[in-house]
Formats: structure tokens, C-alpha cells, sequence
């Protein structure tokens, strides 16, 4: 069991690796000017500068936990990841319990996909998937709400997940730790 965890972390990584060496280089900066119908959720924007944190490298790769102005009945945690020079949120995540019946987690998906539906409303840049119990909206092959119910550790339970991202935000994010760990481990 061991071998076949290790296995799919690398997997994990070399196709985070391959995802992110197809965008370009300018790819992080292309649509800075591009307004999004994705554009954040519960009081956060993706690409704005994450509130409260400090200047300079963060210490670690989190996500922050916040309150929103509203919180939404189907979530009890929601958290934000900035990239980790220039703090812009490339990540919003939402989560329910972890103890929700797989029927009760399915229904509260289907609410939230109509919900995100009626909220987007209709575009062509939109681009609609669906994965087993993963809803997938694209825009732009750039920005992306996920919707899903996750396994828990009981086979009868699941937890809803919603988490809207930016790829090329993602990539600057990949980019910026880099070079803070080149910076770090380069002889003085």
C-alpha cells in the first residue's frame, strides 16, 4: 500500500509538472486585464491581493482560512491560497462536513451547481464537464469552479468540495516558490 501511494504522488507531480510547463511563460500575465464571469466567491477576488498578509515570501505554502460576509448553509470551512511572493489568490475553497450521506451530498452538489449556474449565466467562454460525481465550469481554459463529493474515510460518506482556481495565477505560484527555494539554498 505504501509503494502505491508513493507511486501516485509522483504521478501527481510529474502531471502538475506537465500542466504547468504547457503554459507559457507569459501565460501568468496574459489575462491580467481580462475581466472573468469566474472571478471569486464569498467576499474574495482570484487575483486581487490575499487581505492581512504580510510583506515578503510567506513561510510556508497554506491556504488562509476566512469568514465570509455570508456564509453559504452547505459550507462550514472556507480557506484562500495567494501565491507566495506577490500574494494574489489563485485558489477559493469551500467545505462541508465530512460526515454527509452520499445522497445529502449529491443533492447539496446539484443545488450548488444550479446556484453557480444562475449565478454565472450564459457564455460561450463557458465550458461545462462532468467526472463521476465532479462538476467541472471552465473559462477561458484559465480560471475554473470545481464542484465535488469527495470519499471520506466511511465508504457511506462524503464531503461536498468547492473550489474555484486560477491556472496561470497556479503557475505563478509554482513559479515564485521556485525561485524563493533557488534564492535560499544559493551559496552566499
Amino acid at each position: 500500500m505504501p509503494i502505491m501511494n508513493t507511486f501516485k504522488n509522483i504521478l501527481a507531480i510529474f502531471a502538475l509538472t506537465f500542466l504547468l510547463s504547457a503554459c507559457g511563460e507569459d501565460s501568468a500575465t496574459s489575462s491580467a486585464n481580462k475581466i472573468f464571469k469566474i472571478d471569486g466567491v464569498f467576499g474574495l477576488k482570484l487575483g486581487v491581493r490575499g487581505p492581512g498578509l504580510p510583506d515578503g515570501y510567506l513561510t510556508n505554502n497554506k491556504a488562509f482560512d476566512f469568514t465570509p460576509s455570508a456564509a453559504h448553509k452547505n459550507f462550514n470551512s472556507y480557506t484562500f491560497s495567494v501565491t507566495p511572493n506577490s500574494h494574489l489568490i489563485y485558489g477559493i475553497k469551500m467545505t462541508s462536513s465530512k460526515e454527509l450521506a452520499t445522497a445529502s451530498c449529491k443533492e447539496q452538489r446539484n443545488e450548488m451547481i444550479k446556484e453557480t449556474l444562475a449565478a454565472l449565466g450564459e457564455s460561450s467562454t463557458l465550458k461545462v464537464s462532468e467526472n463521476g460525481n465532479e462538476w467541472k465550469i471552465r473559462e477561458d481554459n484559465q480560471r475554473s469552479i470545481i464542484i465535488d463529493c469527495e470519499l471520506t474515510l466511511l465508504p457511506t460518506t462524503r464531503q461536498l468540495v468547492m473550489t474555484y482556481s486560477d491556472t496561470a495565477l497556479s503557475k505563478a505560484s509554482f513559479v515564485e516558490w521556485s525561485k524563493h527555494q533557488d534564492d535560499i539554498t544559493k551559496p552566499q
